[in-house]
């Protein structure tokens, strides 16, 4: 995953929020543990869908009669957070398929790269649960918000 994931600057994410490591987020070496890094990728998938909207990807999606679920998800460690540290949570849409969407999460200390998360999303009929093209409208909308442009696949 390393590559041109890693080379996004915090400045090219167009949601960002901060949060605070809590002392339940941390582990035996004092440090956040590794799983608590997806809390936080999703708590960017939230803010990036309330960005476009809404607060959820459900709620977002339902419009279409669509929904989506997770099918693949890599994390590059870079560098620890500690306790009580402020991080920000950046995420921005990086890639389009035809029936599926790629989230880029990066987890940040100021500019200091903690951790990159991409987030892969399969986008389904609500009724049937088989993957469908992604609405125009969703692509021209992220395309319109995002600051860089996603790849399309």
């Amino acid at each position: 995953m390393t590559g041109h994931r890693s080379t996004v600057p915090l400045a090219d994410f167009r949601v960002q929020e901060r949060v605070r490591v809590r002392f339940n987020e941390i582990d035996g070496q004092n440090i956040v543990f590794n799983a608590n890094y997806l809390v936080y990728a999703d708590i960017g998938v939230t803010e990036y869908f309330r960005a476009l909207g809404e607060g959820q990807p459900g709620p977002y999606f339902n419009q279409y009669g669509t929904d989506i679920r997770e099918t693949h998800c890599e994390i590059d460690y870079h560098a620890p957070a500690r306790l009580d540290e402020l991080i920000t949570i950046a995420a921005r849409i990086s890639a389009f398929g035809r029936t599926s969407f790629t989230l880029h999460c990066g987890i940040f200390r100021d500019s200091e790269r903690l951790t990159d998360i991409e987030i892969s999303y399969a986008h389904i009929d609500s009724d049937s649960g088989q993957p469908t093209p992604l609405p125009g409208s969703f692509i021209a909308e992220v395309r319109r918000f995002e600051s860089r442009t996603p790849m399309q696949g």
